[in-house]
């Protein structure tokens, strides 16, 4: 009998700690995360607001390029953002080099700019001269550089900031409507089960 209650023992402890496992893992609201939109048919999506000047973000694309090759199921879209005035030239860096097909390059190449070799764009001349280095021809960025296009997606990237209520670079929004509390960045294991369970991938 001494031995059955030993072994009922064991059991009742490990589907303790089987539950506390589970439910360290699953998404909370108010503590992992905040619902800044109603629901939405977008499929698994992840979207990072970012700036280029942003140190947390240059640190976070390592945790971002794993995520994206972890979990090809997971639509990604990131998105620029200005919280000062200095940060509006990378916002329209990103769009630039979305819109002249360099962005496979400029985006990495523009984080290890800034942080690396300690050269941020000081001016407009000096963002062009980056884009033709990389193959753009000077008419083809003075076309979508000037363009009304570009300057829509600028706003548009605003509001939608606004929208959601994104205060901090970087912020992690599943689905459109899952915004990610800071918190997460402290377990990158975990915050991508969160990523996982709240996109619908899980």
């Amino acid at each position: 009998m001494t031995k059955f209650f030993k072994l009922l023992a064991i059991t009742i402890s490990t589907l303790t700690f089987s539950a506390s496992s589970l439910a360290q893992t699953s998404a909370e609201v108010g503590r992992d995360y905040e619902i800044t939109a109603p629901k939405t048919d977008s499929g698994p999506l992840l979207e990072e607001f970012f700036n280029y000047a942003c140190a947390a973000c240059y640190r976070s694309e390592e945790f971002i390029n794993n995520l994206k090759t972890n979990n090809p199921g997971l639509k990604f879209r990131a998105v620029p953002v200005e919280f000062r005035p200095a940060w509006e030239i990378y916002v329209k860096a990103y769009y630039l080099g979305e819109k002249l097909g360099l962005l496979d390059k400029s985006h990495a190449k523009i984080f290890h700019r800034i942080h690396v070799e300690k050269k941020p764009f000081n001016n407009e001349s000096e963002m062009k001269a980056f884009f033709v280095s990389l193959g753009a021809t000077e008419k083809a960025y003075d076309d979508i550089a000037n363009s009304f296009s570009i300057d829509v997606q600028m706003r548009k990237a605003k509001q939608y900031t606004i929208k959601h209520k994104i205060t901090n670079t970087p912020t992690l929004l599943v689905n459109k409507r899952y915004r990610l509390l800071r918190e997460g960045y402290k377990n990158l294991p975990r915050l991508e089960q969160i990523i996982q369970e709240l996109s619908g991938l899980n």
